[in-house]
């Protein structure tokens, strides 16, 4: 089991996608749709279990959370295939998605990336989402943006479309760990 967990936390680190993005609330709240690095994932919620699946038949996926006494289990079939993964319930690697082009779960960081090209100010973008911090990378014209705790990346996201248009802001994922020789 704890060989397995290490396969599936090594893979979940092996993906680092930052791109403009909107991202949609389904009604139930037991998944997201959430565009990152030019392709769409699944943002399965941390907040709340979900007993019924969640299809997302435009994508064709179907999603379901659900807790046990120490982590939340996640199952999304997609193509005819089922994927799994365990989360903690709360704090670090509560939050993940799934990549249907990697077939693969991923963890999201707590926060976003904005395209400083999108003609929002960060400044405002920051006071919209209650930033914590943000670090402006002016020649590569993009800003991240340190969210809150309570505040969920595809929550933030959405807020940030919603107020300053679609493609301003986009989730981050966890890239790989570099291994230094």
């Amino acid at each position: 089991m704890g060989r397995c967990l290490t396969v599936l936390r090594l893979v979940w680190l092996m993906l680092l996608v930052s791109a403009p993005a909107a991202a949609q609330t389904l009604t139930d709240g037991a998944a997201r749709i959430a565009a990152a690095g030019g392709r769409e994932v699944i943002a399965l919620s941390p907040l709340s279990a979900s007993q019924a699946a969640a299809p997302l038949d435009a994508a064709g996926f179907a999603a379901q959370s659900h807790e046990t006494a120490t982590q939340r289990i996640h199952v999304v079939s997609y193509q005819g295939e089922t994927f799994r993964a365990a989360t903690p319930l709360e704090g670090y690697g509560s939050r993940i998605v799934f990549d249907p082009v990697r077939r693969t779960f991923v963890p999201l960081l707590q926060s976003i990336r904005v395209e400083l090209s999108g003609g929002a100010p960060v400044d405002a973008i920051a006071t919209e989402v209650g930033a914590i911090g943000i670090t402006v990378f002016e020649s590569l014209g993009f800003a991240v943006v340190e969210l809150p705790e309570d505040l969920h990346p595809v929550d933030a996201v959405a807020r940030v479309s919603s107020a300053f248009g679609a493609g301003v802001a986009s989730v981050r994922l966890r890239g790989p760990r570099i291994e230094w020789r």
